[in-house]
């Protein structure tokens, strides 16, 4: 009987193992855990399976010795099949038979059996067996699952991604309440790209500021406050009656903090052409007076 299920078993375990590897390897973005899960339902399944065999395998066994029996003892049939179950499992010799398997030898009156291994143990071993063969087939030889270090770069190739996705939209939720001064070359960079397509036409090349125009950026008087939220604020929200537009719509929270930042680094280079100083002058929080 369990050479039987021992056989459906493997069989079921090795077309499992052949399905997939069939399969191409799983893409960057597709979980490992899916993979888990399916073993462990093939698992399960094979579990229920050898249950289920077991359980008929005694019904019919119990079924042909109670056409057998001649001893009219009255037992349950649950009783009865669990107990027919539990032999076959063990393989346990009654005990009305235990002399058919005792040793000649006794020590101290105790006498020894030659009893087998229980057949449940040596086909865990065997099925243990079968599952190292097709783990290494699978994960060292055909390469249709990955192994534990593959899955670590797959994991963390995804989490740069992520990061990456996460950071820029972490950029653009920047607010005149939360900016502060980027001091990345990149940053200052794009900062001056932005400033000369869109501030010059103002502010001058330069920031030297237009006459009737946009004031000088280079000197230290604000119109509208000269520290890094103020200069955003005023790009995000232009002022009203000026030439100074509202930026917002037009460029991203990014951008016009990188612009912000650009404009500082303007102040005390003192350009040629200069238009006159025009608001109050600006004093750092923690200057010296």
């Amino acid at each position: 009987m369990f050479k039987k299920i021992f056989s459906l078993l493997s069989l079921a375990l090795f077309v499992h193992t052949a399905v997939f590897s069939q399969e191409v390897a799983p893409a960057a973005t597709t979980p490992a855990l899916l993979d888990y899960l399916v073993w462990s339902l093939a698992v399960v399944v094979m579990f229920l399976l050898a249950v289920v065999l077991i359980l008929v395998f005694g019904f019919i066994k119990l079924t042909s010795e109670q056409n057998n029996d001649q001893s009219g003892v009255q037992e349950s049939f649950i009783s009865r099949l669990f107990k027919s179950v539990g032999q076959s499992l063990n393989e346990s010799v009654p005990i009305e038979r235990e002399k058919e398997i005792e040793f000649a030898h006794q020590y101290d009156g105790i006498r020894e059996l030659d009893n087998s291994l229980p057949p449940w143990w040596k086909y865990m071993f065997y099925l243990s067996m079968v599952f190292a063969v097709v783990y290494l087939y699978r994960y060292h030889i055909s390469g249709s699952a990955p192994l534990s270090i593959d899955e670590y770069n797959q994991e963390m190739a995804e989490a740069t991604i992520q990061k990456g996705a996460f950071l820029a939209k972490a950029a653009n939720l920047v607010d005149e309440t939360s900016v502060v001064a980027m001091t990345d070359k990149s940053d200052l960079e794009n900062g001056s790209k932005t400033f000369e397509s869109l501030c010059v036409a103002c502010h001058g090349t330069l920031g030297e500021g237009k006459a009737t125009l946009g004031p000088n950026l280079t000197d230290e008087y604000w119109i509208h406050g000269g520290n890094i939220k103020d200069i955003f604020k005023t790009i995000k929200y232009g002022v009203q009656g000026k030439a100074m537009i509202s930026w917002q719509d037009q460029i991203s929270p990014k951008q016009m903090q990188e612009v912000s930042s650009y404009v500082l680094l303007l102040q005390g280079t003192n350009p040629p052409n200069a238009k006159e100083p025009e608001g109050e002058k600006y004093v750092p929080e923690g200057t010296p007076l």
